[in-house]
């Protein structure tokens, strides 16, 4: 039988050490901000602090018993970079829930700073783990799976076995107040999230159908220091050519685009959209 071969680079240590730290950010705002307040989470965690409540059992303990059919399910559908990762990612967070719990002490806050700062540490603890091309396991490999074979979308998976998971806890806990705590805690933990993976440099994209392509252009270029990359196009409705100019600006500058646009060609026709990320001249690099 051949072995596995297995390369270890400077980038893959870098990326398994962020891995470890973000384990490390997410098992902090676990015990320090939702276990004592017992906040409900979704998922496999919210199930391991479940147990814990109920039967004291180590969090970690429970959540990596919970994971192992997933991760058997995720070794036929994920890649296997990315599988090694979540196990990785998965058993070191367990590992440091188990060794933290027992002597990390509760934040003295109200229930909802709690879920703020919960969702905010998490949520970091979640960007590292998916800036470095891993995840923390659970449902996600589910939701994968179902994607795959019954073209379920991820996203719906997720919210109906996290709602289930949140409404059974705060059951449990005694406490039905604390689910709203728990969709405080989601949302500020996916805005976390996204702006670590993403990054702080969200900008927009703007697409310009216009009959004065290079006038636009010359203004855009002038006066935003923009480049503009043109394409023919034709107006199916009524067959006739037009050009569609493409262009990336950083979000403060909309307001110049729209009046460079309103000076040169006011019967043009343009959409403006949310892009999270752009790379290229005068914005990032890519591989930041």
């Amino acid at each position: 039988m051949s072995k596995p071969n297995i390369r270890i680079t400077k980038e893959s240590l870098y990326q398994y050490a962020v891995i470890t730290l973000g384990a490390l950010v997410l098992a902090l705002g676990q015990l320090v901000f939702i276990k004592p307040l017992h906040i409900p989470l979704g998922g496999v965690s919210g199930v391991a602090l479940v147990v814990n409540y109920l039967w004291k059992l180590p969090i970690g303990l429970v959540s990596i018993v919970l994971n192992l059919p997933l991760f058997v399910l995720g070794w036929r559908t994920m890649g296997r970079e990315f599988f090694y990762k979540t196990v990785y990612a998965t058993v070191v967070n367990s590992i440091f829930l188990d060794i933290l719990d027992p002597i990390l002490p509760a934040f003295p806050v109200e229930m909802l700073l709690a879920a703020l700062y919960g969702g905010i540490v998490m949520g970091a603890g979640y960007g590292l783990l998916f800036r470095a091309g891993g995840t923390s396991g659970g449902i996600d490999i589910v939701s994968k799976w179902l994607n795959g074979k019954k073209d379920i979308p991820v996203g719906t998976t997720n919210f109906i076995i996290n709602i289930f998971v949140i409404i059974g806890s705060a059951a449990i806990y005694g406490n039905p107040d604390s689910a709203l705590y728990a969709l405080v805690t989601s949302y500020v933990s996916s805005v976390v999230i996204d702006k670590m993976v993403y990054g702080m440099d969200a900008q927009k994209s703007a697409l310009i159908i216009t009959r004065k392509p290079v006038e636009v252009s010359r203004g855009i270029m002038e006066q935003l220091h923009r480049g503009v990359t043109a394409m023919e196009g034709v107006g199916m409705y009524t067959g006739d050519k037009r050009t569609v100019l493409l262009c990336a600006v950083r979000r403060h500058e909309t307001g110049t685009l729209k009046r460079i646009i309103l000076q040169e060609d006011a019967h043009a026709f343009m959409l403006i959209s949310n892009t999270n990320e752009v790379f290229g001249t005068n914005f990032k690099r890519l591989g930041q």
